[in-house]
């Protein structure tokens, strides 16, 4: 035999051995997975989550409740609507149903636009009454208080602010402690400068109110 021929039954050999091993290894690997190849199912199932939702925070600033300073004109026209008998509740500057649906009644009574909100309108209404009725179809408001006279001013002044409900003493004329610290509140309430004494800023303010031109009372 050649030596061609004996590498070809060498190479022959070599090959059918690795097959022998191959198959034997495969079918080894078969028996193992009882028979049958693996299949997809067999494998775990790999899904794709969401990602978790950011938790809400409960902790920012500027959430919590910011306390509402009473309105001074709602709580002068709840203390003049309780004056003329309808239920407004408290007096405290604070609007809620009670007081709304006081005002919606004193509205209609007067043949007024029904809003259930305080202004100074209303208020002015409340407390002149009639004449502004009489002013709305002259054009002009009555006259209020007494003639010009020394201290006129100080006595009308005193008798608005009594009717606001700021007890300014007694209606006389003579601007003493009681006056002052009358006007004083009032100022206060409606956050202009708080003198305790009769200015321009405070017969403006007052006219703005109660409709009345105190400023014409002024005392030489």
């Amino acid at each position: 035999m050649g030596i061609a021929a004996a590498r070809l039954v060498f190479l022959a050999f070599f090959g059918l051995t690795g097959l022998i091993i191959y198959n034997a290894l495969y079918l080894q690997d078969l028996r193992g997975a009882g028979g049958r190849a693996p299949s997809a199912s067999s494998y775990p199932a790999v899904t794709a989550s969401a990602p978790a939702a950011a938790p809400v925070r409960t902790d920012v600033p500027g959430n919590s409740m910011q306390t509402v300073s009473p309105d001074p004109l709602l709580k002068a026209v709840q203390r003049e609507l309780t004056a003329l008998g309808y239920v407004v509740g408290r007096a405290d500057g604070e609007m809620d149903a009670t007081t709304r649906d006081a005002i919606s009644a004193y509205q209609k009574s007067q043949d007024l636009p029904v809003t259930g909100l305080p202004s100074d309108d209303l208020l002015r209404r409340i407390l002149l009454g009639d004449s502004i009725a009489d002013s709305d179809s002259t054009g002009a408001l009555s006259a209020a208080g007494p003639a010009p006279e020394q201290d006129g001013t100080v006595k009308s002044v005193q008798q608005v602010l009594a009717e606001l409900g700021y007890s300014p003493g007694p209606i006389d004329g003579a601007m003493g402690g009681t006056t002052a610290r009358a006007i004083k509140a009032f100022q206060h309430d409606r956050k202009i400068t708080e003198t305790g004494r009769i200015t321009p800023e405070l017969l403006a303010e007052l006219k703005q109110v109660t409709g009345r031109d105190l400023a014409q009372l002024a005392t030489q």
